[in-house]
């Protein structure tokens, strides 16, 4: 990419969200989206070459929270029966000195988010370290204080990611894509993902990722598990 993302960032927003529908599996009714960032810009490869060059140029934070703010502007929370928008975002945002600060304007900007906006906490070898400090849960805390909730993502891919849901307990727990493919077939992934569910009840909800295959969501149901998005469920899109 031969350009400058602070420049880029400047110049007005290139990129938009689409948002994948997340089902209960009980009811079967959609009780939230996950918003997904796509770049327009020809000259960005893809999202995550987006967001490593921001860490690069020291406007992760920025891009991150622009992300955040288009997002919540393009969903339409009034047309929507009280259907949760989750929100990717980074550790190191959350740690920002200046994020306390965004979510007051956010909630000034558009105070219909209040319980209807879960974080989920992004993995990245970048910010390993990150998770380690004190700090860290106190903001995750403050966060929830403000009326928001909190996801892990990805877990089950990272190392650390089961001792993360015991001392960060979060309000979901988002099952990695490796979980549900071949679900059917696979009797360990099934065992783990039967424990999981078990673990969670009344603590957090479990939300597995990636379902492709009737076969894999009939497997799902069967272990119980509360909660599932993936291609077979609704392809990412706009909505309205």
């Amino acid at each position: 990419m031969n350009f400058c993302i602070r420049t880029w960032l400047v110049e007005g927003k290139q990129f938009e969200h689409v948002y994948q529908p997340i089902w209960d599996l009980d009811t079967w009714n959609i009780f939230g989206y996950e918003a997904l960032m796509r770049v327009v810009n020809k000259a960005v490869p893809n999202v995550e070459h987006l967001f490593q060059r921001a860490r690069e140029e020291g406007c992760l934070y920025e891009l991150d929270t622009m992300a955040i703010e288009n997002s919540i502007s393009n969903f339409p929370f009034s047309h929507l029966n009280k259907q949760l928008l989750f929100l990717n975002i980074y550790p190191s945002t959350i740690l920002h000195e200046h994020f306390e600060d965004f979510l007051d304007d956010l909630i000034r900007k558009y105070p219909v988010i209040r319980d209807r906006i879960v974080f989920e906490l992004n993995e990245t070898r970048d910010e390993e370290d990150i998770w380690e400090t004190a700090q860290l849960k106190e903001k995750i805390q403050i966060v929830k204080n403000y009326g928001f909730y909190v996801a892990i993502d990805d877990v089950g891919k990272g190392v650390f990611t089961l001792q993360r849901i015991i001392e960060f307990q979060p309000d979901y727990i988002k099952l990695d894509r490796y979980f549900s493919e071949e679900l059917a077939m696979n009797k360990e992934k099934q065992q783990m993902i039967s424990l999981l569910a078990n673990y969670c009840k009344r603590k957090m909800v479990l939300v597995l990722e990636g379902i492709e295959k009737e076969i894999d969501l009939a497997q799902a149901k069967l272990l119980r598990v509360p909660a599932a998005q993936g291609y077979l469920l609704g392809e990412p899109q706009k909505l309205f």
